[in-house]
């Protein structure tokens, strides 16, 4: 009998069935005669050799408590194996069983129930490999949950100032055409503020007199005015060259020329030179979001296939029988799922408060839904976007301007909400529970503040305002107490409540009082306005619309603070601020039942209060009906007293068609009210557009007349506007330059709360060796890049280089080893503070390498290290989220079995070049060691055989 190493008979079959080479020696049975009395230590057999559990048996015994993560259980499968061998089979088999989880959460009919116990298991498994691999003690080769990275470059950027503006197209054609806008008496001023002296410069184009209005000559007649008078600022033409076309005639493609160039302009600015841009004799503009795409195009109500459109369009001033001109329309990104509300700013920017289910300019979300809010400039350029950033899911119901350009925004969230002043009794961030929350942004965009505060029960903050003595008034809905009423909310269902807020001597947001009202019904507040020390409240009260009046009084007091300074020394100073307020109940108006429909808007214009939204009651308590309804259910808008007593104001104007029509958003300006909504059948005597229209009017309410009313379509012939803000002066001969009204800024936040989705207090956490401290690292309110990158540095002992670079119009971080030996490791924050996908950082192992026999290897002499791309968010509730998972298990398997494969190779003296060379592979050269083995195999088989 002549014995030999069986690895070479697996060797043999894998060589003649073009298998993988290199798994030779890693998967074979290296612990014969013949490996032993050549002095190599043994290679124990690869767990996903043997035979292996049944995937339903895997679930099952993970749904009935068994460990993910044992290596008892890894002893017992296989008695010889020891060392990192061990660990690895552990690894493995936890990863196996994580595996099969995800797998039997993607298989048909499974239930909802099902789903919610394996995201469990799945979630305590991930969490149990998780900690096991960032504790792990190795001796030739080492794991990260995360990546293996010669550098962790965030994905995500700060942007940077950017002195140059381009236009939207404004002319598309020829370049010595003669641009149509500019055409006729067209004029702007441009105020340009240099060394704190203003200077006003009139860009009238008749003093171009029989000059072509063509883009070049309009921009040397601008540079000529800016030049003479001793300014940097200059303008060009931005050119876009046209796309070639193409047609297909008898079959065949034939190209045609483009139809021509897309022009626009271009501001190169200076630093040193702020811009202001005005127009002689502005008009109203009227701003519209409209959601616009076929809610079933299939007709099968069990899917969801809708691909919704959200576009933000501006119309200028409409006149009776002549709708408005549309000045621009662009579609919002694609991860607006939702506008809740627009309004204009003193500035004259546009601001839009959105629900987003996905990345918003560049920003990411951490959850399933977000809360975004979108600054935009005039002609619907965005200047920036804020998300909130909560973990689970966040809503954001209203939003409110001051006078200064302090912007409030309001709504539900849940889960973990970092840096928010909390209140006493809020919901679990584990659980389902929806809290209010109110968010407090200066003019700059940057967060002064965010209060979340609930009750034992479900409520949300669905209307904000500004008042006197820096107070945010905040109104929603509760179905529990509120900490701090001055009354229960004890008359069912949800109530309405009222809360002042004010920041405290040290800038934190503080409740000054809560107050519950409300009838039998689901109660809700629909909107808030500020007279002085009056607030009133417009709510829905069952069916009942409803208007209550508050007198608040504020407390200034001015008291000395001692607090560490931005240079860490102990100042004292003054602080004026508003201690405390009281609240005094007043005059209530009922409207009358709304029948089923809503209140879509309150506003004080001119000294009075409008009242706008929809209902099937066409006998609502307002006197002085100036235009009836007309059946079904119809908007309405309201004129009356700011008392709520008198009724000698009061004007009321139904608008409406045959069919039904509702209102989802309102606006007032200079007694005119504009209302958007869906449109029914006969509104306003104008043909259908599309299968489902939706409509903007506006209404004199007084006179009882329309004085412009348009049908809106959309994508797939749906359309419905979700709101609407008007700005008295937001339309004039600017718009033919595509130049913005107000001030234009070049600058952009540098703060890391503003630019990304990361929130004071968010966290993630870097070590300098294997199963070292971890040092954890927080992001403060005022953090920049620079900043970051300091603590970065001391936290890793300066094993760490941190740099901030440049890549278009935005910085970001990069984080490499700042010697050749050193090494860096960046895992997730804890808690669900995790700011790592915020920063767009991976989590995983960052070092330097080298190379060994070819092969590149760490340079810190410590064996190789295996990176299984964990992501500690995977989550089994959907269907995208259960592939993703599947996907992640199937790479972080396939990195256990290239560690055992490596392992085993080098224990068994395969060289690393050779084993890199054939790994994989099927085809090509043999390698030299598994040509040896082959032959020897060979030669044993011949003398068995008689060489036959």
């Amino acid at each position: 009998m002549i014995s030999f190493d069986s690895s070479l008979l697996l060797g043999y079959y894998q060589a003649k069935s073009a298998g993988q080479a290199s798994g030779t020696s890693a998967t074979g049975v290296s612990t014969s005669s013949a490996s032993n009395t050549s002095g190599k230590k043994p290679v124990p057999s690869a767990p996903w050799t043997g035979k292996a559990g049944e995937p339903s048996g895997l679930v099952k015994a993970a749904l009935n408590g068994r460990k993910f993560v044992d290596e008892g259980a890894a002893l017992a499968a296989a008695p010889t194996i020891t060392g990192d061998y061990k660990k690895l089979f552990a690894t493995y088999q936890a990863l196996n069983t994580l595996s099969a989880i995800a797998n039997r959460s993607g298989e048909k009919n499974v239930t909802d129930s099902e789903i919610k116990r394996l995201q469990t298991v799945f979630a305590k498994g991930l969490s149990d490999v998780n900690s096991y691999i960032q504790n792990l003690s190795t001796d030739a080769m080492r794991l990260t949950t995360g990546a293996v990275m010669t550098s962790d470059k965030s994905s995500v950027g700060v942007p940077k100032n950017n002195y140059a503006y381009v236009t939207n197209t404004l002319y598309s054609g020829q370049v010595d055409d003669e641009v149509p806008t500019f055409k006729g008496n067209v004029s702007f001023t441009m105020d340009v503020k240099k060394f704190g002296v203003t200077t006003s410069l009139t860009m009238d184009l008749s003093e171009m007199g029989a000059t072509p209005r063509t883009m070049s000559n309009v921009v040397t007649f601008f540079n000529s005015k800016l030049d003479a008078a001793g300014f940097e600022t200059t303008f060009a033409v931005e050119r876009t060259v046209g796309a070639e076309r193409t047609t297909t005639v008898n079959g065949q493609s034939v190209k045609l020329p483009p139809t021509g160039d897309d022009f626009a302009l271009r501001i190169r600015g200076d630093s040193t030179e702020a811009l202001t841009f005005a127009a002689p004799a502005p008009k109203p503009a009227v701003y519209i979001t409209t959601a616009a795409g076929n809610p079933d195009p299939d007709k099968d109500t069990k899917t969801d296939d809708a691909v919704i459109e959200n576009t933000l369009t501006k119309y200028g001033p409409g006149t009776a029988g002549q709708v408005g001109t549309k000045i621009f329309s662009d579609t919002l990104e694609g991860t607006v799922s939702t506008v809740h509300k627009t309004m204009t700013g003193p500035d004259g920017s546009l601001y839009v408060l959105a629900d987003v289910d996905g990345a918003t300019s560049s920003q990411t979300i951490k959850g399933d839904q977000d809360v975004a809010l979108l600054k935009y400039d005039s002609v619907g350029k965005l200047l920036y976007a804020r998300t909130l950033g909560a973990t689970s899911t966040a809503t954001g119901y209203n939003m409110a301007i001051s006078d200064t350009g302090q912007v409030a925004i309001a709504g539900s969230v849940t889960g973990k909400l970092s840096g928010a002043a909390d209140g006493p009794i809020n919901s679990d961030s584990a659980g389902t529970l929806t809290d209010s929350f109110v968010t407090l942004y200066n003019a700059k965009g940057d967060e002064t503040w965010t209060v979340r505060r609930g009750g034992m029960l479900e409520d949300e903050a669905t209307a904000v305002a500004f008042g006197q003595d820096g107070v945010v008034y905040v109104g929603g809905r509760a179905k529990s107490d509120l900490p701090g009423s001055a009354n229960g909310a004890t008359q069912g269902g949800y109530d309405s409540y009222l809360t002042g807020f004010a920041a405290d001597i040290t800038g934190a947001p503080k409740a000054l009082f809560t107050t519950h009202f409300g009838g039998e019904n689901n109660d809700t507040v629909s909107g808030i306005v500020v007279n002085g020390t009056q607030v009133i409240v417009a709510s829905n009260e069952g069916s009942e619309a409803m208007l209550r009046s508050f007198d608040v009084s504020t407390s200034i007091v001015t008291e000395d603070r001692t607090a560490l300074n931005d240079k860490e020394v102990w100042v004292t100073a003054p602080v004026t601020y508003t201690k405390a307020a009281t609240f005094t109940a007043g005059a209530t108006r009922d409207l009358g039942t709304l029948q089923g429909g809503n209140i879509a808007g309150l506003a004080i214009d001119n000294g009075q209060l409008y009242i706008g939204g929809s209902t099937t009651n066409a006998a609502l308590t307002i006197n002085n009906k100036t235009a009836a309804a007309s059946g079904g259910s119809d908007g309405f808008a309201a004129r009356v007293s700011l008392d709520l007593t008198s009724t000698a104001q009061d004007a009321l104007a139904y608008y409406g068609g045959t069919g039904d029509d509702t209102v989802t958003g309102m606006a007032v300006s200079n007694g005119q009210v504009w209302l958007v909504g869906a449109a029914g059948k006969d509104l306003g005597g104008q043909a259908t557009v599309g299968d489902k229209d939706g409509y903007v009017a506006q209404l004199d309410v007084a006179a009882g007349t329309v004085s412009w009313q348009q049908r809106l379509t959309g994508k797939d012939g749906y359309a419905t506007p979700t709101s609407i803000a008007v700005d008295a002066s937001g339309a004039s001969s600017l718009d033919a330059f595509g130049l913005p009204r107000g001030v234009m800024d070049f600058t952009q936040s540098d703060k890391i709360v503003s630019s990304t989705s990361a929130r004071a207090g968010d966290t993630f956490q870097i070590r300098t060796r294997a199963r070292g401290a971890l040092t954890t690292i927080k992001i403060d309110a005022n953090d920049t890049l620079d900043t970051l990158a300091d603590k970065i540095r001391k936290a890793s002992g300066f094993a760490a280089k941190v740099e901030s670079v440049s890549s278009g119009n935005s910085r970001s971080l990069r984080i490499s080893p700042s010697q050749t030996t050193s090494t860096v490791e960046v895992l997730p924050g804890k808690g669900g503070t995790d700011v790592l996908e915020a920063l767009g950082l991976k989590p995983g192992i960052v070092r330097n390498t080298k190379s060994d026999h070819g092969q590149t290897i760490s340079a810190d002499g410590k064996g190789p290290i295996y990176g299984l791309s964990l992501d500690t968010t995977l989550d089994l509730s959907d269907d995208n989220g259960r592939k993703a998972a599947s996907a992640a298990m199937t790479k972080a398997l396939s990195a256990v079995r290239t560690a055992y494969r490596e392992m085993a190779d080098t224990a068994n003296g395969v060289k690393r070049a050779d084993a890199t060379a054939s790994s994989g592979a099927t085809t090509g050269k043999v390698p030299a060691y598994l040509t040896a083995q082959v032959a020897n195999y060979q030669a044993a088989l011949n003398r068995l055989t008689g060489g036959g």
